[in-house]
């Protein structure tokens, strides 16, 4: 896997490129603001690793040029940031996993993996803010990719495909457990969908992904986590 770090701190970066080396990968670049970003897409990373805070500018520009400069990147936000407006902005930007620096190595490695295999990722610290209506919507995959469903199905359908539970999103969005499940059932059936991870599996194949990346399968029964997509806990 080849991994592009953006971060302005010399001992943080310097520590995450050996983790991340010592894990197998490949850090094809480095970066410590936003102007030096702009030479990290030649390298055609799979996959790029960005703080918020850089000194020239916010991460979240990073995260949107890294959508128009280099397609099929996928991006992992590594902040001290734990409000829900940075983890919004950075999911609407384009950010395909959220981290707080506080992270252990191993959470660190293994979201990384899962973001690279087609997976969002939230952290434990930040997954909260998902009840909020903004970070809902920003999982939401978009009406162009599925046009047949109510924005209600593709929040819902966002929020199985970020490996929540029915009870978990009926607590995010404040209905009931049966009418989630109403909602799912609904959705297997419209979108021809095996199972939950099948449901998943849809929404992540039209969200933009690595060539070399291969998402996890696996079956899972209603109301279970499906296992293609990785969470914090």
């Amino acid at each position: 896997m080849r991994v592009a770090i953006i971060e302005d701190h010399p001992l943080f970066r310097d520590s995450l490129r050996l983790l991340l080396t010592s894990a197998g990968m490949t850090v094809v670049t480095e970066a410590g603001d936003v102007a030096g970003s702009r030479t990290v897409w030649a390298t055609r990373p799979d996959i790029v690793v960005v703080d918020l805070a850089l000194p020239d500018g916010s991460g979240e520009q990073v995260v949107a040029d890294a959508a128009a400069h280099c397609p099929g990147v996928r991006i992992m936000v590594l902040s001290m940031a734990t409000d829900a407006t940075s983890v919004t902005r950075a999911f609407a930007a384009g950010a395909h996993g959220y981290l707080v620096k506080d992270a252990s190595a191993d959470e660190v490695v293994t979201a990384i993996n899962a973001v690279a295999a087609g997976s969002m990722v939230m952290g434990a610290r930040v997954a909260p803010r998902l009840h909020g209506s903004d970070a809902i919507a920003a999982l939401a995959p978009s009406e162009r990719d599925f046009p047949g469903l109510t924005a209600r199905e593709r929040q819902v359908l966002g929020l199985v495909a970020d490996g929540q539970s029915n009870a978990q999103i009926a607590d995010a969005l404040a209905v009931s457990g049966k009418t989630v499940a109403n909602y799912v059932s609904a959705l297997l059936s419209s979108l021809y969908a095996r199972d939950r991870t099948h449901l998943a599996e849809l929404v992540n194949a039209r969200r933009p992904r690595p060539t070399r990346a291969h998402p996890a399968t696996g079956d899972a029964r209603a109301g279970e986590t499906p296992p293609s997509t990785w969470r914090t806990q």
